[in-house]
This record gives structure tokens, sequence and C-alpha cells, in this order.
């Protein structure tokens, strides 16, 4: 790829620069950052002064491996989600997620601007279109109906914006099948630890923090504090360790240890005690008979006996004592339908404004006006927690909100035919990777009917997800239709003009 010249882009070539203006530079750099240093130490705010040294490797870093953002979120991120916690974890919380993210999409923009990139930058779409325009209609209604308008905008900014960051520096990048195996170290940490801390939570809870424990006994959220962030994490990385096994470890004790991961991860979902949860890993289960049958077949075989000597011993008595009382007690049918008041007041808000809905985070302002009794089944005693995602945005935000923040989904899906004939049958960038990230979605659209994911872990995951999903249906989508090699150029075609009708 041709290069700028430096005098167009308002560089300064280094070779025209001279020694003596060179050495100044450098060491009014180095003066003028040691005294801000040691300003920030002396205040007391020596954080500052780290992350201030560290711009330099950060930067070179972000700039040489920007996928390196991506694998650091994955591994910190679980563990100072609670920003309440306050202290050092409120402030890693600013630096891994709200500074990093961010910080690396300017900075692959303004290097693909400079042309110091090996790559062009690929040309985005009406997916990416959409999700500016959610970001803008939501500005637009925090400013005209909230009653906190900073507040709202930190809960845009963490819930929203920076996970969609998370989504264009995948698109940006569109990193190769090479690069891309470099998740799968982090997926494996990030399984087997959530794992740990979720057994831990039901046998050994002195082990955790505090903050981690608010749900011990009834449900399983390992470190990230909320149940269908808990299942749809361990979901994705699952799906994605077995996908890696089938197709790159053929045989050995690697492939094993991938596959026991995603049979641990599958046993941490079930003791989430999560309804929705387990409806969502029988539809992913039956996804993946499609994809991998052999397997599945294979694993059945094996889980069958394993789980018959389990129930003939007992061990896992309690566990199943506790998920059929989730399923058929009493107290299990009330909290259902204490969910339906709710739902009648979703309905009804957005009967009342269709369009623009009551405004970002206002539901839990309004509902109770119409909430109602939903007819001989349940009486509204109090004011429950919304439980569904889509209905709290069509409540919220009306059809302008829903229709732009679920239009990249549909974006994506509606090319995926196409994409999966043209991509190849084996590889990690491949036609059953693109199935298998369906499959993830397909669990959070499931758990997010029964709940409202507020967690920026469980929305990253989501995004990080649909960003997969781009780059892969983009490389089924261009002529050729090959994973691409690393380094090679590779560009989105998908807007342009070509043969046979093609977009």
């Amino acid at each position: 790829m041709r290069t700028a010249p430096a005098s167009r882009l308002g560089l300064i070539p280094v070779g025209a620069m001279s020694s003596r203006m060179a050495s100044f530079l450098t060491i009014t750099f180095v003066a003028v950052g040691s005294l801000t240093v040691a300003y920030l130490v002396a205040g007391g705010r020596w954080y500052l002064a780290i992350g201030l040294l560290l711009v330099v490797p950060v930067t070179v870093l972000v700039n040489r491996f920007p996928l390196s953002v991506i694998l650091f979120w994955l591994l910190v991120q679980p563990f100072v989600v609670d920003i309440a916690a306050g202290g050092s974890l409120r402030k890693l919380f600013w630096v891994v997620h709200r500074a990093l993210p961010p910080f690396a999409v300017v900075l692959i923009l303004i290097t693909a601007a400079m042309g110091l990139r090996r790559r062009p930058l690929p040309r985005l779409g009406w997916a990416e279109v959409m999700m500016g325009g959610y970001i803008i209609a939501t500005l637009i209604s925090i400013v005209y109906t909230s009653d906190t308008v900073l507040a709202s905008m930190y809960h845009l900014y963490d819930r929203v914006f920076v996970p969609m960051c998370l989504y264009l520096i995948i698109r940006l990048i569109d990193p190769d099948e090479e690069t891309l195996r470099a998740l799968v170290p982090a997926l494996v940490f990030l399984v087997v630890s959530q794992a740990v801390f979720g057994m831990l939570s039901w046998y050994n809870p002195e082990a955790l923090p505090d903050t981690w424990l608010g749900r011990a006994g009834e449900r399983t959220t390992g470190s990230l504090k909320s149940v269908s962030a808990y299942t749809t994490t361990l979901i994705f990385g699952a799906l994605i360790l077995v996908h890696h096994a089938m197709g790159t470890e053929r045989r050995g004790v690697a492939r094993v240890g991938l596959l026991g991961a995603g049979a641990v991860a599958a046993y941490m979902v079930f003791l989430s005690f999560s309804r929705a949860s387990w409806l969502a890993a029988l539809v992913v289960a039956m996804g993946l008979l499609f994809v991998y049958p052999r397997l599945v077949l294979k694993v059945a075989v094996v889980a069958v006996p394993v789980l018959l000597i389990a129930l003939s011993t007992g061990v896992i008595q309690d566990q199943l004592t506790f998920a059929e009382d989730r399923v058929s007690s009493e107290v299990s049918d009330e909290s259902a339908l204490s969910r339906l008041p709710i739902v009648l007041a979703s309905v009804r808000m957005f009967e009342e404004r269709p369009v623009t809905g009551f405004g970002f985070g206002n539901f839990d302002r309004f509902d109770r006006e119409f909430q109602g009794q939903v007819g001989d089944l349940v009486v509204p005693e109090k004011d429950h927690a919304s439980h569904n995602l889509y209905m709290t945005l069509l409540a919220e935000q009306g059809l302008i909100g829903l229709v732009l923040f679920i239009g990249p989904v549909f974006w994506w899906l509606v090319r995926l035919p196409r994409a999966a004939r043209n991509l190849p049958r084996s590889g990690f960038r491949s036609r059953q990777f693109l199935f298998i990230l369906w499959l993830v979605i397909t669990a959070h659209v499931i758990v997010n009917n029964f709940s409202n994911m507020r967690s920026t872990f469980g929305l990253g995951i989501w995004w990080i997800t649909l960003g997969l999903i781009a780059i892969v249906t983009v490389q089924g989508l261009t002529p050729g239709g090959g994973s691409p090699a690393a380094g090679e150029v590779h560009e989105e075609r998908e807007l342009q003009p070509g043969p046979r009708g093609q977009e």
C-alpha cells in the first residue's frame, strides 16, 4: 500500500529535522513529563501518574496489535464491573472500560487517516449508521426527558457507547485467523475463572468478596453480579472454545481441555438456576447439533452414563431439588406471574408514546402509573423491575430506539444465507464459526426477553459477538470468500455493485 508523503500529511520528515531541534524537543518532552508525574505523585494522584507513564507504550501496543484491547477487556473487566465498590477498582474501571476501547477506535482512525496502516479500513455500512443513530437518538432523549441528565449520560456511555467501540475495533481491524486465535487463551481464562467463582459462591462463599455474593444461594453470577450476563458470557466462551477444538485441535490434550472447558461452562449455566438461561442453553444445544452433530452425539454418549451415576449416588440431588423448585413450585409460579403487570405497563407505555417513548432510563419512573390487574392471575402489589430488555426499549425509546438498537442484528442476519454459502467449511473464520456466533446472539435474545440486561460486561459481549459476525459475514460477501491471511489486504465490497446482483 502506498503511503502519502509526509508533507501532504502535515508531518515533518525526520531527515529534515536538525539534530539540535530533535534534542531540544526530546529534552522538553522528558522535562515536562517528569514535572507532571512529580506533581501528580506529590498530590496523591499516583494512579494518574502511572497512567501518564503508560501512555506511550500502550499507544505502541494498541497500534501494533489493536485486538489487545479486546483481550485486556475480557480478562480484566469481569473483576472491575462493580464500579460502586469505589477505590482502586473504580479507577481501574475507568482505564479498562471507559478509556481504552474509545482510545483504540480513535487511534485506529487517526493512523488510517495518516496512511500508517498496512491495510485500508473496511467500508462501513447501514449497520454502523444505525448504531450511530441510536447514540444520537438516545442523547436527544436524555436531554429532553431525563431528570438526571449526567447520570443518564454515564449509563449511555458505559452500557452503549463503549460496547459499541468494542464492536468497531473488531470491525475496523478485521483480524485474520491467526490474530483471532489469540482470543482462545483469554476465553479459557474467562470461562474457567467464572466457573470457579460460581462454584465458590455455593460451597465456600467466604473465599469471595462480599460484593460478588449478592445472590449467593439463589443464583450463580460469578464476579459479574448479573445472572443474565454470567450465563451468556459462559455460552459465548464455551461455543468459541468448542469451535476452536473442533476446527484446529484434532487430537490430544489441548482438544480435550477445550471441550472440557465447554462442558464446565454448560454445567455452570445449569447451576445458575435461571429458567431463561436454561431455555437459552437448550436452544443452543439444539443449534450445536446442527453445526457439529457428531460431537453432540459423542458428548451425549458420555454424559448420559455420568448423569445416571450422579443421580444414583445422590451427588447432585440438592441441585436437582432446587432446580425442580425453580420450575414447578408455588414460589416459582408467583415469581413468573408477578412480572405480568410490568409487561402490561410496557405495552401501555408503548401505546401512549409509540414513536419516541418516555425517555432513556425512565421506565422505573413511569411504569407504576401504567400497571394494572392482569385478568384473574395477578394484582400488582409492588413495583417490580422490568424483566424484558426489548419491551423496556419500546417503552423508553419507542419504535425509533428499538429499530436503531436491533437494526444492526437484522442487517447482518439478512446477509447470513449468502455469506454462509461462500465461506470455507474449515478454519477459525469459517461457516461453522458464523453459525456459532449466531447461536450466541440467539442465547442473548432469549435471556433478554426475561431480563433487562444492564451489565456493562454482558452488553460488551453482545457487541463483540456482533462485531465478529460482521467481519465473517463481509468475508463471505467478498468475491473469493476466502479467509484473509495475516497482513493481506482485505477490503469490504458489500455495498458495491457486482456481478450476479451482488450488493
